[in-house]
């Protein structure tokens, strides 16, 4: 006999996230919002605790030049900060240590958040998790500035940056959880640009504050605002549902068509009818662990975490690099946010008209061909090696939010944050050792960079293809992606709508 292939229900939740409506609006610009201080906060120890001169005032040590150690009394060069962290606390000579010591510990928590809270927000939501992590890193924030000694100043940037580091990985799922498969690239693309906004809109602030506990109360205050998500936006009704949460997911769908005036006469019947069928299916839920037992995930996640690490090192060292080649840090740091910019726009139209793979493969190879340019260039034209760097480090910027997508698309929901919290944390361990790999000659810093670049492109090639695919929820829906691009076979609805208001039939 013939088997009778039933028709796969679609899933009714992405079908209604087909189009952008009123609510995406709504959820993106509260969620984007939030990346501006969040991202004032990763980058914040640049105002914190710049190059400061002092002169000493010892008898003893008395000279004209200034930073010359030992030295006993110092007298500090308030002209450009009023305060800051080596001031406030006394730190110069044999203590300048502890300054960068105070920046690995928030890129620690950075790491530990990312991690932790990519683990929890699979177990307990999105959006509770977003806003925890809101919470922590507004009171960490505010913290900082009145920390008396240095030890509960670090440990207070360490809870710092695992707010960030949570803060990031549970508003980009949450973010993607409600986009359709035609949106899921313009997205992924605007949600960097307030990452590029926040970069340029930090030199601002210390401009205008240019004492450090008054910058940092100014960068915390505004994430309390952002705990309010809590109740001003809805949790992913694609976590409750692959959670069985079936009733709390039809709530969230029914208040979702309300707001946007539409009708949700049939939501209910079409998502008990598709949650009827995913149950009646057998399915393997994973647990984070439970990937390394299955081939194609473990393969997936290997070349993947490689990329992570590789954009992670890349973006962050190539910045570093090209900031020190200016001599006002204001005006540096808001020149190397506005030159990410062309990348991030370029994003979103690469990922309309590209698939994943060839397009990661081309901007990590060509982010190795430019850095190969730079430390080949000879050195007696720096303005032209500086215009190539930053071209080098718009394509590592490019590969970031690239595979910022691609990671979440390769596995299902039951470990997609905690996936996106494991390969955040080797990204943010690649931005910890950029530093290490710039301390020897640009020449070497350099070679590594671009080697590394290449084997990012080259463990790419094993990876399936995502592009125009459902967001998988299962372990089956995982396992059946292909090297092949995926072509829509409708049209589902037009792609960006602004709002506009009901006319009356």
């Amino acid at each position: 006999m013939t088997k009778i292939k039933h028709p796969k229900l679609k899933n009714p939740i992405e079908k209604q996230f087909n189009v952008v409506t009123r609510y995406h609006y709504f959820l993106f610009f509260i969620i984007f919002a939030s990346k501006l201080p969040g991202l004032w906060h990763i980058l914040n120890l640049i105002f914190l605790s710049p190059p400061m001169k002092y002169y000493c005032n010892s008898n003893v040590t008395s000279t004209n030049e200034s930073n010359t150690c030992p030295c006993d009394e110092p007298s500090w060069d308030r002209t450009v900060f009023s305060e800051t962290v080596q001031t406030k606390f006394g730190i110069y000579c044999e203590k300048s240590w502890i300054i960068s010591f105070s920046e690995s510990m928030s890129y620690v928590g950075l790491l530990v958040g990312s991690l932790l809270f990519g683990f929890l927000s699979d177990r307990y939501g999105r959006l509770s998790m977003f806003t925890t992590c809101c919470l922590v890193l507004a009171v960490a924030g505010c913290l900082v500035s009145v920390m008396p000694t240095m030890t509960p100043f670090i440990i207070m940037r360490f809870f710092e940056g695992m707010g960030a580091g949570g803060a990031i990985v549970t508003a980009y799922v949450l973010c993607i959880e409600y986009c359709g498969v035609r949106h899921r690239e313009t997205v992924t693309a605007l949600f960097h640009i307030p990452i590029n906004l926040g970069h340029i809109t930090l030199a601002g602030m210390s401009y205008l504050l240019r004492n450090c506990d008054e910058f940092q109360l100014a960068i915390s205050i505004p994430m309390f605002l952002f705990v309010a998500a809590r109740w001003l936006v809805m949790e992913s009704p694609k976590w409750l549902l692959d959670n069985d949460h079936c009733e709390e997911a039809i709530v969230v769908m029914e208040k979702f068509c309300n707001f946007n005036r539409g009708s949700c006469e049939t939501i209910r019947a079409e998502i008990e009818a598709y949650f009827a069928e995913i149950k009646n299916k057998k399915q393997h839920r994973i647990k984070f662990y439970q990937i390394f037992k299955y081939k194609k995930q473990c393969l997936n996640l290997g070349c993947m975490s490689i990329i992570y690490f590789v954009c992670g090192m890349g973006y962050y060292g190539v910045s570093q690099f090209i900031g020190k080649m200016s001599g006002n840090i204001h005006l540096n740091v808001a020149i190397s946010g506005a030159l990410l910019l062309p990348g991030t726009i370029a994003s979103i139209f690469l990922l309309q008209w590209l698939a994943r793979r060839p397009l990661l493969i081309a901007t990590n190879f060509l982010s190795g061909l430019f850095m190969i340019i730079v430390i080949s260039f000879p050195e007696n034209f720096p303005w032209v090696r500086v215009i190539v760097a930053c071209i080098c480090n718009c394509f590592f910027f490019m590969s970031f939010i690239t595979v910022f997508l691609y990671g979440v698309e390769l596995f299902p929901t039951s470990v997609r944050n905690s996936v996106l919290g494991f390969l955040s944390f080797l990204s943010r361990f690649g931005q910890i050792v950029a530093p290490q790999v710039n301390d020897f000659s640009p020449i070497v810093a350099g070679g590594i960079f671009a080697s590394l670049a290449i084997l990012g492109a080259i463990v790419t090639f094993p990876l399936p293809e995502t592009k125009n695919t459902e967001l998988p929820s299962t372990l089956e829906d995982s396992n059946t992606l292909s090297r092949k691009v995926v072509h829509l076979e409708e049209d589902p609805g037009p792609k960006f709508i602004p709002p506009r208001p009901q006319t009356s039939q």
